[in-house]
C-alpha cells in the first residue's frame, strides 16, 4: 500500500496469486496434503497479512477472525504480476471490495485448513473417514478455482460448504469415540475383557492422547486378574469365608476400584462375616445357658444384638437367661432360706425370701416363707426380752402379753430346739409368776411407806401383802430421818422386809 504526495486517495495495490495448496498445476485436482501444504500455506499467509493490512487501513470497525498459521510455495511471478495488473486496472473502491471478497476467502480457506490438520494429525480421520475427508478437499479444490477466477463470493461458499464438511466430521469422530468408550465400559460391567479392549484401543486410534481412553484401557487389561479375584472371593462366600472374601474384595478395590458393584459385593460379604460372628456368639451363648453360666451367656447374646438389634434368636437367649438365671437364683435363694430357717436364723430367712420376691413378688413359696420366718424371729425376740427381763411379769400388762406371745409361739410351725427351748423357759416363767406371793412388810409403826404397783400403805409395825412375784419398789419416809428406797424382786419364799427408819437426820 502506498500514498501519493498529492495527498489524494490512497491507493492499494494487491496482487492476485492462485491457490495452489490443493494442486500441484492450476488444473489438477488432486491434494498435495502429503506435505502438509507445507510451502503454499506460507504464501498464503503473506496474502492473508497483505489483505489485513489493507482491512485495517481503509475499515477499522472490521474485526477479521485469525488465520491459522500456514506456510505455502513461492507463488510463480506470472500470476502475481498478471493479479497485480488486473488490481490496478480496478478503481479503488472496487479494489478494496476484492480486497475484501479475498481476506474473507481466506479466512474460510483457513478455518478448513485447522479442521483438516485436527481431523488427520490428531483424530487419525484416516482409519474412520476417508471417505467424507476425501469430499470435502475436493470441495475445497472447487473453491481454489473460483478464488484463482477472482470470484470469490463463489470460493467463499465453496470454502465454507467445505469446512462445515470437516466440522460434521469431526462431530462423527467424537460421537464414534464416545461409543467406543461407552461400549468398553459396558463390556467391563460384563466381565468381557476382549471385548473391552478392542473398543478401547478403536476409541483412542480416534483420540490417542485421551487419558478417559487410557485410563479405561489400563482397567480393561487388568480385568482378567480382577474376574478372578472375583471368582475367589466369590467361592470363599459360597464356603461361608465370610472374612476371607472380605478380604480379596479389598484386593480388587486395590487393583480396580471402579469394579462394577465392588461396593455392593463387599458389603454383602461384610454382612455375611457379621452374620457369622452372630452365629458364632448365639452357640456361644446357649452352650454357657447349657452350663447355667449366666452372666456369660447374657454376654454372649447381647454381642450378637449389637451387630443385628433384631435378631429373634438372640433376643429369645436373653429371655432364656433371664428365666433360667431367675429361677436359679429363686432356687438358691430359697435353699438358703431354708438352711436359714433349720438354723433358727430367722433374720437370714427373711433377708433370702426377700431377694426372691424382688425377683417376682408374686412367688407364693416366698411369701408364705418371709412371713413364717418373721413371725418366728418375732416370737424369738420377745421370748428372749420376756426371759432376759422377768421381773417385768410382775405387771399385769406384761404378764397378759406375756402368756400371748407364749401361745402364739406354740403355733409356729418351723420352730427348732433353739425356739422351743425359749417357749419352755417363759412358760414356766409365766407359772412362776401366775401365783400371788405372801410377803411380810415389818416397820416401826412411824415410817410412812408406798409401794409401787400397790400404791400407799401408810404407817405400820407389820404388814402382809400378796404380791405377784415380780419386782418392786418401797419408799418409806419420816421426819428426822432419811427416806428409804429399796427394790425388792418378789419370789415364792421370800423372807420378810424391814422397813425401820435407822438413819436419822443430824447424827
Amino acid at each position: 500500500m502506498s500514498r501519493e504526495d498529492g495527498g489524494q486517495n490512497d491507493v492499494i495495490q494487491a496482487r492476485t496469486a492462485p491457490l495452489s495448496h490443493l494442486a500441484t498445476t492450476q488444473n489438477s485436482k488432486s491434494w498435495a496434503l502429503d506435505r502438509r501444504n507445507g510451502a503454499v500455506l506460507g504464501g498464503l499467509a503473506c496474502i492473508a497479512a497483505l489483505v489485513l493490512i489493507v482491512t485495517f487501513v481503509w475499515e477499522p470497525s472490521v474485526a477479521p477472525r485469525p488465520l491459522p498459521s500456514v506456510t505455502t510455495e513461492s507463488v510463480s511471478e506470472e500470476p502475481q504480476q498478471e493479479t497485480q495488473a488486473q488490481e490496478e486496472a480496478l478503481a479503488p473502491f472496487a479494489q478494496l471490495n476484492a480486497q475484501r471478497a479475498r481476506q474473507l476467502a481466506l479466512r474460510e480457506l483457513g478455518l478448513f485448513i485447522e479442521q483438516q490438520i485436527l481431523l488427520e494429525d490428531t483424530m487419525q480421520v484416516g482409519n474412520w473417514g476417508s471417505v467424507a475427508l476425501e469430499q470435502a478437499k475436493a470441495l475445497a479444490v472447487d473453491g481454489d478455482a473460483e478464488f484463482v477466477a477472482e470470484r470469490f463470493a463463489n470460493s467463499i461458499e465453496k470454502y465454507t460448504a467445505a469446512a462445515a464438511q470437516l466440522e460434521q466430521l469431526i462431530a462423527t469422530g467424537d460421537e464414534i469415540y464416545a461409543a467406543h468408550v461407552a461400549n468398553g465400559l459396558h463390556a467391563m460391567t460384563q466381565l468381557d475383557p476382549d471385548t473391552s479392549v478392542a473398543e478401547l484401543t478403536s476409541a483412542l486410534t480416534i483420540k490417542p492422547d485421551s487419558d478417559e481412553a487410557k485410563l479405561a484401557l489400563a482397567r480393561a487389561e487388568r480385568l482378567p486378574e480382577v474376574i478372578g479375584l472375583l471368582r475367589t472371593a466369590k467361592n470363599h462366600e459360597l464356603g461361608e469365608r465370610y472374612n476371607e472374601a472380605v478380604a480379596v474384595y479389598d484386593d480388587v478395590r486395590k487393583l480396580d476400584p471402579l469394579t462394577p458393584d465392588l461396593a455392593k459385593l463387599r458389603s454383602a460379604a461384610l454382612a455375611g462375616a457379621e452374620g457369622n460372628n452372630i452365629n458364632s456368639f448365639l452357640s456361644e451363648g446357649f452352650a454357657a445357658l447349657e452350663r447355667k453360666e449366666f452372666e456369660p451367656a447374657r454376654t454372649a447374646f447381647n454381642k450378637a444384638l449389637r451387630l443385628d438389634p433384631g435378631n429373634d434368636v438372640a433376643q429369645g437367649g436373653i429371655q432364656q437367661v433371664q428365666q433360667r438365671n431367675d429361677l436359679a437364683i429363686i432356687a438358691d435363694h430359697r435353699e438358703k432360706a431354708e438352711a436359714a430357717v433349720a438354723a433358727e436364723h430367722w433374720n437370714e430367712a427373711i433377708d433370702k425370701y426377700q431377694q426372691i420376691l424382688n425377683l417376682d413378688t408374686n412367688i407364693q413359696f416366698a411369701l408364705n416363707g418371709r412371713r413364717l420366718a418373721r413371725a418366728h424371729e418375732r416370737a424369738d425376740r420377745l421370748l428372749t426380752r420376756i426371759k432376759g427381763e422377768p421381773r417385768k411379769l410382775s405387771s399385769e400388762k406384761l404378764y397378759l402379753d406375756a402368756k400371748s406371745i407364749v401361745s402364739d409361739a406354740r403355733e409356729l410351725t418351723m420352730k427348732g430346739p433353739k425356739l422351743d427351748a425359749l417357749v419352755g423357759d417363759v412358760e414356766s416363767l409365766i407359772l412362776l409368776y401366775r401365783d400371788p406371793v405372801d410377803v411380810v412388810l415389818v416397820s416401826d409403826s412411824e415410817t410412812d411407806i408406798v409401794m409401787s404397783n400397790v400404791g400407799k400403805l401408810g404407817a405400820f409395825d407389820r404388814k402382809t401383802l400378796s404380791l405377784r412375784p415380780g419386782q418392786y419398789t418401797i419408799r418409806g419416809s419420816q421426819d428426822g430421818c432419811r427416806d428409804i428406797y429399796l427394790s425388792i424382786d418378789v419370789l415364792p419364799g421370800i423372807a420378810p422386809i424391814d422397813l425401820s427408819c435407822k438413819d436419822e437426820l443430824g447424827q
